[in-house]
């Protein structure tokens, strides 16, 4: 046999060992949702600013500690167990996840009429408060093994969306103008789920340059902007905090026909489309394994999120993206 003959099998061989390397070792989107049992826990905390005790649900791996924190920002006037499809997840793959209830919550008796500098600046506090005392919460929870104090990551949806992105560097506009800080020294990484781009008087463009911390944004290609003014944003906008951020350990997951509550399943019963189940489950995977590669140093699932193609992994339903 000549060497040419032997080329097209020296390629089919090579082109095979390829797609061998392009395989990833642990594909996120095929694991099952978690072995680990989930404890919950309901208690509150006083917030040193305002002096309300501020109630907080708590779901925790029933698995020997320390554990990685996640503290999560319902969005605007949702129940915080709402998101337990999301974050019951995590708990079973190892984490602690602490929801506040906002003054906004339906789970208030009497929560405030809107106002959106009042939450906004109550919503901060409530964040700091909650970043601050993440030991003494999972102590009070009766957290297996407590939690790692320095292994923390901040999270949210919607309007939780904006105050997640806050704490993790996202300046607000002080009443002069003026760009004001309240980056929380805790976090490591940010989750944002249907987040905001920016909005006046809040917010600007510009201030997106202070989300260096890495972070994933995901969405859905039929979460529109509607918060409420004249101006419905297209569904990008809710992908700013991905596409606004610095390059460098950022990701994007948009879930084709995905919409803001995913059916129904997350923030309220009652809102969206049909439930959609499958989107919260890749929503759920592929925030797990950005939180095992930021929170964990888990090295196969940093290379999983900059390599794999999560596309074609996901059918077709997700339009990813990595920076």
């Amino acid at each position: 046999m000549r060497l040419t003959d032997c080329l097209p099998l020296v390629a089919l061989a090579i082109a095979g060992l390829a797609g061998c390397a392009a395989s990833p070792s642990r594909d996120y989107l095929a694991r099952p949702a978690g072995t680990v049992a989930v404890g919950t826990a309901m208690l509150t905390l006083t917030e040193p600013q305002s002096g309300r005790e501020m109630p907080l649900r708590v779901a925790y791996p029933k698995s020997p500690g320390p554990h990685p924190v996640v503290v999560f920002s319902h969005g605007a006037q949702c129940y915080a167990q709402q998101y337990a499809v999301i974050t019951d997840v995590w708990a079973a793959h190892g984490y602690v996840v602490i929801l506040p209830d906002h003054l906004d919550s339906p789970n208030n008796a009497t929560p405030p009429k809107p106002d959106r500098d009042l939450l906004l600046r109550q919503r901060i506090a409530d964040l700091a408060a909650a970043l601050d005392g993440v030991g003494e919460i999972a102590a009070r929870a009766g957290v297996p093994g407590g939690v790692d104090v320095d292994r923390v990551a901040i999270a949210g949806h919607s309007f939780g969306g904006m105050l997640a992105m806050i704490q993790a560097g996202l300046p607000v506009l002080g009443p002069d103008g003026q760009p004001v800080s309240y980056r929380h020294p805790r976090v490591r990484a940010a989750v944002i789920m249907s987040g905001v781009g920016a909005l006046p008087g809040i917010t600007s463009d510009a201030g997106y340059a202070g989300l260096t911390l890495p972070l994933i944004a995901t969405g859905g290609t039929l979460d529109i902007g509607d918060v409420g003014g004249p101006v419905k944003f297209p569904w990008e906008w809710r992908l700013s905090g991905y596409d606004l951020a610095p390059a460098g350990d950022k990701f994007r997951v948009a879930l084709e026909n995905g919409d803001h509550y995913l059916g129904g399943l997350m923030c309220l019963p009652n809102r969206g489309g049909p439930p959609d189940p499958e989107g919260a489950r890749i929503d759920a995977a592929l925030t797990l394994a950005f939180l095992d590669a930021y929170l964990r140093d888990d090295a196969v699932a940093l290379d999983y999120l900059r390599t794999a193609d999560i596309t074609a992994l996901s059918g077709g339903r997700v339009r990813y993206a990595r920076k």
